[in-house]
């Protein structure tokens, strides 16, 4: 019972992906604030509280929680904390945030090869938060997790290396903040061994985002997100919301779907 309230198809728990909350940015990747306020004000109207990672570990060990949303933010861009954080404050929500700490230390560019092209045209946007701003999310109601060291696609790396990017990242945020207890896989990549990693580097939870396959199953290490852009007006950000309209998204027909517009 309890890996089936972890799948994202439930009336209960909702688990959606955020990246950048900006006025420009990557076209998937950015709504704005506006289009992310309106979406909050629809979770609290429809009764939704905010999920942190105490109601995760409930929700994980089978107890019913009502109407949850768990909000991630992917990467760590600097207006989650200049533009998301206050509307969460405002609307009462919590979130969670996943950051390569290598970027933390001057709040650095995101270079990894697939963002090189929006850094050219976004270069304002593009841009990681630092650690003393890392460390005002964590007392303003963010959990800090880790998204590795490089951004690599994990099932691509041998062992060693894909246990470099899970433990060096984790013991840099444990050094920093105390704990790091969540993991958001780099594009949402996965497969059975690189959860087992995790395991082993001491990730208790980690997400995924379905993007090109569906994902039948769960467990507290391969969590299921559907991810929020810039199209989601309030008539589409309900159907993601309710349970069917999740269950399509992560189906594995849209994901062949997706596969062939992207071949």
């Amino acid at each position: 019972m309890s890996a089936r309230r972890l799948r994202n198809r439930s009336s209960g728990a909702v688990f959606l992906c955020y990246h950048s909350i900006a006025p420009a940015g990557p076209r998937y990747l950015t709504i704005s604030a506006d289009l992310f306020e309106r979406q909050l004000a629809l979770l609290r109207r429809r009764g939704y509280r905010g999920g942190d990672l105490r109601a995760l570990v409930e929700l994980a060990a089978g107890r019913p929680l009502g109407r949850t949303a768990f909000i991630t933010f992917d990467d760590g861009f600097r207006d989650n904390f200049e533009t998301a954080l206050p509307l969460l404050r405002e609307y009462g929500f919590p979130a969670f945030v996943f950051v390569l700490p290598p970027l933390l230390e001057a709040g650095s560019a995101f270079e990894w090869p697939e963002m090189r092209a929006d850094l050219v045209h976004h270069a304002e946007t593009m841009r990681s938060v630092d650690w003393a701003t890392l460390e005002r999310m964590s007392e303003g109601g963010f959990a800090v997790g880790s998204h590795t060291l490089t951004h690599a696609h994990l099932p691509q790396l041998d062992g060693e290396r894909l246990r470099e990017e899970l433990s060096q990242s984790r013991a840099a945020i444990v050094e920093r903040l105390g704990s790091c207890d969540t993991l958001a896989y780099p594009f949402g990549e996965w497969r059975p061994e690189v959860a087992a990693a995790a395991a082993e580097c001491g990730y208790r939870f980690a997400f995924t985002l379905p993007t090109t396959a569906g994902q039948r199953g769960a467990t507290p290490l391969s969590i299921p997100r559907v991810n929020v852009d810039y199209r989601d007006d309030e008539r589409r950000f309900a159907a993601k919301l309710s349970p069917w309209g999740r269950r399509l998204l992560l189906s594995s027909a849209v994901g062949a779907l997706r596969r062939r517009r992207r071949g």
